[in-house]
């Protein structure tokens, strides 16, 4: 008890914490739900299911999440919600069902009746009733005992599809080899169904295709149609020529209530089946989409990627054109265009819509012409969603993409425009001068107009760096290749733009690196972006300017990308000088063609191979780069690498202790960590490595016994941190390495040529609270401030742990040395205040990475975590000790300061007197 009250007491002074009133200031938090696969629309909600396992129910009116339940893998949703009365229905892959308030997603009820199949459909007869179908079984009943009741598919008969009209719904099996079909009735106001034999109108010895839309059933073989609609006794045929299709067709998909879309190599057909009668209304093109909008309209859904197309109200149709996203209103019964509109901005930059739904007619966006129209909800190939009508600026759009970052980087603003622009390098001693002499004066002029208030910014004030550098922009990728900036401050997006050819590496990231800052004016920013091709996997460069978008390279690499490496090298345009090595051993450079600039720098790569389990060296020779060494990684499966960052400052080589002397640090700019695993998860082990990427030797070795993945590494300065699970005590646990020398250096200049390895290291291990999802460790200026490490839990929250906790010195039993040196007393336990945590009451979903960032105050650090939630904060771990309170008295210091200013000048005018008149005596 004594202990832990002595660390609570020397913890209360490096927490920090913020006050309610300034929640919101300095930190921001954006949600999402992801990418859309299920979804069901209404007039009170919009639910959706969607890749990250996330159930959630977006306002209409506003696209704001309303509520959202997070699953697991195995218990993510499978199959598009139903709406039964205020409740939303949702099938679970572990074989659940659940039913949901609609307004607040209360969980109603939660049944799991008996292990069975893959669910395919379910459909609601009435309030009380349901159908669920499986592959083998049809079961219908009240939602409480759904499957008292079912009905076996014979094994030669499979799912056609289902029908439904009001409360009558008929479930549609057919046999692919002789072509019988059998249709099961059902009526919600019927405690029974009824199975009955089909008699079928086409040749059995040829493969028909049949598909059911809600209203009706048909089929296509050779040049005709066959057809029957809900409730009908049998099939009718008709031939596409004597409804207007003259061209040869292939294939049928259904539309959804009474329509199905044709399609053959050049042309697509909307055709209807209404009273009993099949009509085409419309040649389409193969670039044209669309979807049902409305409570008793006819769905077109697509045939493939290029054709779908959605019904509104009994008469007419609205269809989706790309590559301008025109949407047009066209009448079924004589296919007249009644209607058309652009989406305008809703569609720019997005790919083609991947899925079309109907808001309710009250809904504001709804196109209101001769007929009442929802507006549109679109789900797009970047994953962005959006509401729109017949008014481009009607709606919302939620950038879904952002909840899939996978690689993000922090970048300076630019400097504002009365600031002189950088001088070009020139050798010529006259020229620099002229060009500087030229911007002095522009400069002046520049000033000049700014006082007489005449002078226009060339860029916003958001746009411009603050006296503090607080503010950044924030440059994220995602998985599909979408592009987004952000500013920091608020969160808002400056621009977005979709890379629609790349795809994340091989890790499943992609490699973004800032290659000229904003500080060049006139000569843009550049950041460029390693991916690879969606169809060979080579190496893609994209070079982007990062405050407006627009592309300034690309560049398609023959071959894989190995690794890149940003040097320190600039051309005369200040670039710096990217190296890209591919898997066949060429070495390419952005600028391109500048090997000439760097062949007299001895340059190295190292390559982790996990398939081979190796790790490989290389050096730079011209264009080709030559294996230097290579080493075998004994286990099974590489867990994690880690290696330093490049912009790693290091402001103290030692470490003075309570006696007074120095502890010198092992500091190896080229260090790389490896966590490799090898045996079960329960009796395996893992190994934690630590080598020289230059020379390729083996700088520490540990092992662990019964313990696994997932490992998290971070190499910071001289000091090595990981998290583990240990399967023997059912625990996780961070593990803390530092390394040292036996005496000071020679020279601060390291070199891995002549290596210095470490005399030895000290390690302590202490129990994690939690497992982790990522970890990360604050970065400032100088690195003059304490660093702190950056836990984020599983469970959502952000943790700022000092380093000093973490100290692998920290005594069981301590001295007065130890206490001179204010070294934390040793506990196993890693216990966290509550104000510990940098994200307070809020819970993010899924973080996946964090990275920090420098401002220009050394107090001050930034943060950003990403995963399906963003979150933005900064952090000071040891107080802002270089700003003054916001509370502080200016006008008490200002009047102490005058007060002072008058007592000197009236002191000075006596002393003056004083010693005049002792002169006259």
């Amino acid at each position: 008890m004594l202990a832990r009250a002595v660390l609570i007491l020397l913890l209360s002074a490096v927490v920090h914490s913020i006050y309610e009133d300034q929640i919101g200031l300095y930190d921001w938090h954006r949600q999402y739900v992801g990418a859309v696969e299920h979804r069901v629309a209404d007039s009170r909600a919009i639910v959706v299911a969607t890749k990250k396992n996330i159930l959630a129910a977006l306002h209409p009116r506003t696209g704001d999440i309303i509520w959202r339940h997070k699953f697991k893998a195995e218990d993510a949703v499978s199959v598009e919600p139903v709406v039964c009365g205020d409740e939303v229905v949702t099938y679970h892959s572990s074989n659940r069902y659940r039913h949901w308030d609609i307004l607040t997603g209360m969980l109603n009820l939660d049944t799991r009746h008996h292990e069975e199949p893959e669910v395919l459909f379910y459909a609601s007869l009435s309030y009380e009733k349901m159908i669920r179908v499986t592959r083998s079984t049809v079961y219908w009943g009240k939602h409480e005992n759904l499957g008292s009741s079912h009905i076996d598919i014979p094994a030669e008969m499979n799912l056609v599809g289902h029908m439904k009209l009001g409360v009558k719904v008929e479930v549609v099996l057919s046999n692919s080899v002789n072509g019988q079909c059998k249709i099961v009735h059902f009526d919600g106001n019927q405690d029974s169904a009824r199975v009955a034999d089909v008699q079928v109108p086409w040749n059995r010895g040829q493969d028909i295709k049949l598909v059911t839309s809600e209203e009706s059933i048909a089929g296509l073989q050779g040049d005709s149609i066959y057809y029957k609609a809900i409730g009908a006794e049998s099939f009718k045929v008709a031939k596409l020529s004597d409804i207007g299709i003259s061209w040869s067709v292939n294939s049928i998909e259904s539309a959804g209530k009474s329509a199905y879309i044709v399609a053959g190599n050049q042309l697509s057909a909307v055709i209807a089946v209404k009273d009993g009668n099949v009509r085409a209304v419309k040649a389409i093109g193969k670039d044209v989409m669309g979807q049902v909008v409305g409570s008793d309209h006819i769905v077109l859904i697509s045939i493939s990627q290029d054709v779908m197309g959605q019904v509104v109200g009994s008469d007419h149709i609205v269809l989706v054109s790309r590559p301008d996203n025109t949407v047009s209103l066209v009448q079924l019964s004589n296919g007249f265009e009644a209607h058309s509109f652009s989406l305008g901005t809703a569609g720019q930059g997005r790919g083609h819509v991947t899925s079309l739904a109907a808001l309710a007619s009250s809904h504001p966006c709804s196109l209101v012409t001769t007929v009442r129209i929802p507006g549109l909800f679109l789900a797009w190939e970047d994953e962005s969603i959006t509401v729109v009508g017949n008014n481009e600026t009607c709606g919302w759009i939620r950038e879904e993409s952002l909840s899939s970052v996978v690689s993000a980087t922090m970048l300076d603003l630019p400097a504002s425009s009365f600031i002189p622009v950088n001088l070009h390098k020139h050798t010529n001693p006259i020229k620099l001068w002229t060009e500087r002499v030229s911007l002095q004066l522009l400069d002046l002029q520049k000033l000049i107009n700014l006082y007489f208030g005449t002078a226009v910014s060339e860029v916003s004030p958001e746009m411009e760096r603050d006296s503090f550098n607080l503010n950044k922009l924030i440059f994220t990728v995602s998985t599909g290749g979408k592009v987004h900036v952000l500013h920091s401050n608020t969160g808002r997006i400056i621009w977005s733009r979709y890379l629609d050819n790349i795809s994340p590496l091989s890790n499943g990231q992609y490699q973004v690196h800032l290659v000229r800052s904003a500080s060049h004016y006139p000569l843009p920013a550049l950041v460029a972006v390693f991916g690879t091709t969606l169809d060979s996997k080579k190496a893609v460069l994209t070079v982007l300017n990062p405050l407006d978008g627009s592309l300034q390279y690309q560049q398609e690499f023959d071959s894989k990308l190995a690794q890149v490496q940003l040097t320190s090298v600039e051309d005369n345009e200040f670039s710096k000088i990217l190296l890209i090595l591919t898997d066949d051993k060429q070495v390419h450079t952005f600028p391109p063609n500048l090997h000439e600039l760097v062949e007299h720098i001895p340059l190295y790569f190292t390559l982790v191979y996990p398939e081979q389990m190796q790790l490989k060296g290389f050096v730079l020779h011209g264009t080709k780069a030559e294996e230097t060494w290579s080493t075998h990684l004994r286990g099974d499966k590489v867990l994690a690498v880690n290696s330093k960052a490049t912009n790693d400052a290091v402001y103290s080589q030692g470490r003075v202790l309570g006696d007074r002397s120095v502890l010198h640090k092992y500091i190896n700019p080229n260090v790389m960590a490896v966590a490799v695993e090898s045996g079960s998860a329960d009796k395996g082990q893992v190994d934690i490595q630590l080598y020289d990427m230059i020379s390729g030797t083996q700088l520490y070795h540990s092992r662990h016994k019964q313990y696994s993945g997932p490992v998290h590494l971070l190499v910071v300065e001289n000091w090595l941190l990981y998290h583990m699970w240990c399967s023997k005590l059912r625990r996780y646990e961070v593990v803390v390495v530092e390394f040292f020398l036996p005496s000071a250096p020679n020279t601060t200049d390291f070199s891995s040529l002549f290596p210095r390895t470490p005399s030895f290291s000290i390690q302590q291990a202490y129990i994690a609270t939690s497992p982790l999802s990522a970890i990360s460790v604050t970065t400032t200026l100088k690195s003059i401030t304490n660093r702190a490490v950056l836990f984020a839990e599983s469970s959502g929250r952000i943790a700022l742990v000092p380093k000093a906790l973490l100290d692998p010195r920290r005594p069981t039993m301590p001295t007065a040395e130890d206490r001179q040196e204010q070294l934390i007393p040793y506990t196993p336990q890693l216990t966290l205040s509550p104000m510990s945590y940098v994200t307070y009451n809020k819970t993010l979903q899924d973080i996946r990475g964090m990275i920090t960032g420098v401002t220009g105050l050394e107090s001050t650090s930034l943060l950003f975590a990403y995963g399906t939630d963003l979150y933005f904060t900064r952090v000071t771990p040891a107080k802002t000790f270089d700003m003054l309170n916001e509370d502080f008295d200016y006008y008490l210091i200002g009047l102490v300061l005058l007060g002072l200013l008058f007592g000197t000048i009236v002191t000075q005018a006596l002393a003056e007197n004083k010693a005049l008149n002792k002169k006259w005596k």
